[in-house]
């Protein structure tokens, strides 16, 4: 069962808020109308605020608890295990005490009659939609198990993907860290100490130690009007992002980037065929399939190219020229091999193909990521050390000479 939020009107005209408990939208709307109340709005419940303190103080629930989950699941359907026996062994046995907490309720909407997918589809935080819509697929296919253990899969190279790509960022991002606060232990301690003896020599100060010098000052004495600056640099970047048109320019420019573009397209073509796949096998209708699998991308260029995607084929052309024609960032290898599969039926195995073809291009760059990235990082820090060593030594220099010529 699933909760809704409802606004209607009673008998003498008022309107009434609230929520219900219902299979289904239109189950909820029935049941308001034998309640002698005429429905105005009726939409599907957000997270209480309950249960979102709860997730607050014990923790977000992990992708590796789902997947486990999710395996265990199908295993114990496979060997005969009614599923509301198998969601109480798997709530007794789990150690996420948020995750607890989503079985119980789970449990308890499958003893009260729901489905499975009914009673997943109540934590939409947890269990997400095109989870769901797998779920859906396997119940109305009768091979859950299978659907289970698709399901498990998709997720673990999900996972091993952005274990993947945080392994390969991760030196270049402590190197940019290491650099930034090498720079600000220079500029807040180290060179104030300089500053007052360069400030009694009459020796004309470099660019470099000027820079330092004048970035001191400023983090000195202005640091509130730069904090609020910051603030507020960031609030006009979020506000950005919300904006449509500047939202879907950005995630045009993330498949053109310069080294990373590549390697960003092979990621979302992977991921995309990957659901798109499993959920075409799982008997999901091609259209339905198009609006639940974009849902796991999260960009909006390439949802907007989906709905174009879609609108063509939905217009009676076929699958291959939807791709074909509305979707430029997929290679010409991946619009054929749709063609190939919608002629002989076999969409999903071609889908597959391209996924794993996909799969063996990102391992391959994931491996290879530092590498091409060390030339890079070299000539930041190379830079960075000039930038400061010349800030520090240059002034020294000027003043020794100044002093040897004296001297003489």
């Amino acid at each position: 069962m699933r909760n809704y939020a409802y606004r209607a009107r009673n008998l003498t005209g008022r309107i009434v808020e609230g929520t219900i408990q219902a299979k289904d939208s239109n189950a909820a709307h029935d049941q308001l109308t034998e309640d002698k109340l005429i429905p105005i709005e009726i939409r599907q419940a957000t997270e209480s605020m309950e249960n979102a303190l709860f997730r607050m103080l014990f923790g977000r629930i992990r992708a590796e608890d789902i997947i486990l989950f999710t395996r265990q699941v199908a295993t114990m359907l496979k060997a005969g295990i009614p599923i509301v026996q198998s969601i109480e062994i798997l709530r007794e046995q789990a150690e996420n005490r948020g995750f607890k907490q989503v079985l119980i309720d789970v449990s308890r909407s499958l003893t009260a009659g729901s489905s499975l997918s009914e009673s997943l589809a109540e934590f939409p935080r947890v269990f997400t939609p095109e989870y769901v819509n797998i779920v859906v697929s396997g119940e109305s296919g009768g091979d859950l198990v299978k659907a289970l253990f698709s399901l498990a899969q998709w997720m673990e190279r999900e996972l091993e993907i952005r274990t993947a790509i945080k392994a390969a960022l991760r030196y270049p991002i402590m190197v940019v860290i290491a650099l930034i606060l090498a720079m600000i232990i220079m500029v807040a301690f180290v060179l104030p100490r300089f500053t007052v003896f360069f400030a009694k020599s009459t020796v004309p100060l470099p660019l470099p130690t000027r820079i330092l010098v004048t970035g001191n000052n400023l983090f000195q004495h202005y640091w509130p009007i730069l904090l609020v600056l910051v603030i507020s640099g960031g609030v006009a970047w979020w506000m950005l992002l919300r904006n449509k048109s500047i939202r879907l320019m950005i995630d045009k420019m993330k498949f053109n980037l310069y080294l990373l573009g590549p390697v960003y397209t092979k990621i979302v073509v992977a991921r995309f065929g990957r659901i798109f796949a499993m959920l075409v096998r799982n008997g999901v209708p091609v259209l339905r399939a198009l609006e639940i699998a974009p849902s796991v991308v999260a960009n909006a260029y390439f949802k907007q190219l989906l709905v174009n995607v879609r609108q063509t084929i939905q217009d009676g052309n076929t699958i291959a020229d939807g791709f074909f024609n509305e979707m430029p960032i997929f290679p010409p290898l991946v619009t054929s091999l749709i063609a190939v599969g919608e002629k002989t039926g076999s969409l999903d195995d071609m889908l597959d193909q391209v996924v794993d073809f996909y799969d063996m291009e990102i391992n391959y760059t994931m491996k290879n990521l530092t590498t091409m990235i060390e030339p890079v990082i070299t000539l930041v820090i190379g830079v960075g050390v000039l930038f400061l060593a010349l800030a520090i030594l240059l002034p020294i220099w000027n003043m020794s000479q100044v002093l040897t010529n004296q001297a003489r």
